[in-house]
């Protein structure tokens, strides 16, 4: 039974997510650039983060180019997978492709030197890859182009620039694996940013900046075999069933049920990828009573059974 009763303010849904998922943070260039300046990169296959040391920057989607934003001393972009881009020195800048830049600029200490005699600006560039789990969880909560402005992120995002920009500028033994651990910090700063602005796509991402919606999901989150039903998540939400399960659709793109059983099927999906459980334990775990219910489950979810699944991963 769930004990509707129990407080679930102390679980943290965003908390919840990230511990279920694996992350892996890189910054593949530093670059310092002068004006008049601009450089085009294909569509790369992981969520790209793009931090502004000093200077000005102009960044379009070459895909969308409504979907562009000007940015500052640092300022974060993070822009989804597969999509293509240009970053100048102004919009109106000539924009080349990464590769000529490449061969053509000047590369001292890690930093690439490239550019007219105009005002510098410094770039850093990074790249987050996940696991199956955490790219179909992102893909869809984050919007195409994230813009982070450099005050909306607090004392604690300053703080984490401050050290991404001095191993920047000055490289120390060790400094590939510091440089990838503070970019994952950048994402998670910009997750709390995006979640605090409502600026996420319809999900579970903007479904944790609604607090009552969000207790639903912490729950939800922290015990994904519980016989969840719209009344018992009303009930953590502090909602009227009717309320509720019109505003998490509304909010969450989904009904309440469809996204419990999805967040099954990740969490069981995680379990078969890192492997060491009976499917019948993982079935379990997740509230079915047989291991036939959920392999057909997870094969509607999947398009594999379990079993085949686990074998992609072995």
């Amino acid at each position: 039974m769930v004990d509707e009763s129990s407080e679930p303010s102390a679980v943290d849904p965003l908390g919840s997510i990230l511990e279920r998922i694996r992350i892996r943070g890189s910054v593949f260039g530093a670059a310092e650039l002068g004006a008049p300046w601009g450089v085009q990169t294909p569509g790369l296959g992981d969520l790209t983060c793009y931090v502004l040391i000093r200077g000005v920057a102009h960044l379009e989607l070459l895909d969308s180019p409504r979907e562009q934003v000007s940015l500052s001393s640092g300022d974060i972009v993070l822009v989804a997978a597969g999509r293509a881009l240009a970053l100048k020195d102004t919009r109106h800048s000539v924009a080349v492709p990464f590769e000529r830049l490449r061969l053509a600029a000047h590369q001292a200490s890690g930093v690439l030197r490239w550019g007219g005699t105009g005002p510098r600006t410094t770039l850093v560039c990074g790249r987050l890859e996940f696991d199956e789990t955490g790219r179909e969880l992102f893909g869809s909560a984050l919007p195409a182009l994230l813009h982070l402005p450099a005050e909306a992120g607090g004392a604690g995002l300053l703080g984490v620039l401050s050290a991404l920009a001095s191993e920047v500028a000055t490289p120390q033994p060790g400094s590939g694996p510091v440089l990838g651990r503070l970019a994952e910090l950048l994402f998670i700063h910009a997750l709390r940013v995006c979640i605090g602005r409502g600026t996420a796509e319809a999900g579970w991402l903007r479904g944790l900046g609604h607090p009552s919606i969000a207790r639903a999901l912490a729950a939800v989150h922290q015990e994904p075999g519980a016989p969840w039903t719209v009344e018992s998540l009303a009930a953590r939400a502090s909602m009227s069933r009717s309320t509720f399960a019109a505003e998490f659709h509304r909010t969450v793109g989904e009904p309440p049920l469809a996204y419990v059983t999805a967040w099954r099927m990740r969490h069981a999906a995680r379990l078969l990828e890192q492997g060491g459980v009976s499917i019948k334990d993982i079935a379990a775990s997740v509230g079915y009573g047989s291991d036939e219910a959920f392999s057909r489950a997870f094969k509607s979810w999947s398009g594999h059974p379990p079993g085949e699944y686990r074998r992609r991963f072995e």
